[in-house]
């Protein structure tokens, strides 16, 4: 899937790697992503710490990454680092959106600028030149950052406002980049992953544009051996052109595990 425009994931968050709170934020936003016919390359953990932020984001866009979400880091502590570490791969200073402060002032009764806390001004502070998209679920923004030809996406970390500037702000510009039309299907095999494995590499070589994934943890021991669920996706242009392709890569599938001896069972479901 290496021709596929490449989307990178990072959560950001000393709790996160010490185990404190699940990152669930990633596994959502990648079936969103995945849904949408997008390719995620890679789902990382980062530490709250500013050079380590900077070297990974920047190594990410230097390699040519698409779009890079990050999640966490937007708070009003000192250790919500995101907006001054874009700020620093982008080679800008940063700013205070003045129309989030706005924002702030009206959903919260505050009559004088002068009286927003230092807090709600951290979390209305941008890299200068980029956007900031208000949260419709919570108070820090999804900020938008063009670095070289990689878009940056870097919303705050509660699950709920991850979801809903997802949907608001990053979905449809996703839906832009990857506009094929994607169809998918569940099969369950009777081989090993092991032997499995090699088949589904030889069906994404004969069949460009397709994607072919094993579940061991989802497999099953039976008498008859292990039954091994496997799911075929394939894009195209239009529905017809994404349903050819995946008959091809089905009946490829079928006639390479039969040659093993093993049927092939298409779960309707």
């Amino acid at each position: 899937m290496s021709d596929r425009p490449a989307i990178e994931i990072y959560s950001i968050g000393t709790e996160l790697l010490n185990g404190q709170i699940q990152d669930t934020n990633s596994f959502w936003m990648a079936q969103q992503i995945t849904a949408l016919g997008g390719y995620v390359r890679r789902i990382a953990i980062l530490d709250d710490d500013m050079d380590e932020m900077t070297s990974v984001l920047k190594d990410a866009c230097t390699r040519g990454t698409r779009v890079v979400i990050t999640t966490g880091g937007l708070g009003p502590t000192p250790d919500d680092m995101t907006v001054e570490v874009i700020a620093r791969i982008m080679g800008v200073a940063t700013e205070v959106d003045e129309s989030l402060i706005e924002r702030f002032m009206e959903s919260r009764s505050i009559e004088k600028r002068k009286d927003v806390s230092e807090g709600l001004v951290k979390m209305a502070t941008k890299p200068a030149g980029t956007l900031a998209h208000p949260n419709p679920a919570g108070v820090a923004p999804c900020v938008e950052s063009q670095i070289g030809d990689t878009t940056l996406y870097s919303l705050p970390g509660p699950p709920r406002e991850v979801e809903a500037l997802f949907r608001q702000s990053v979905e449809g510009a996703l839906a832009d980049i990857y506009d094929d039309i994607r169809l998918s299907l569940r099969v369950v095999v009777n081989l090993p992953e092991s032997q499995c494995g090699p088949i589904l590499h030889s069906v994404m070589e004969l069949c460009p544009n397709t994607y072919l994934k094993a579940f061991v943890a989802l497999s099953e021991r039976t008498t008859d051996g292990q039954r091994l669920p496997v799911d075929i996706v394939a894009w195209a242009k239009d529905e017809d052109g994404a349903q050819a392709l995946l008959d091809k890569a089905l009946a490829e599938f079928q006639s390479q595990a039969s040659e093993k001896g093993s049927e092939v069972e298409v779960v309707t479901d």
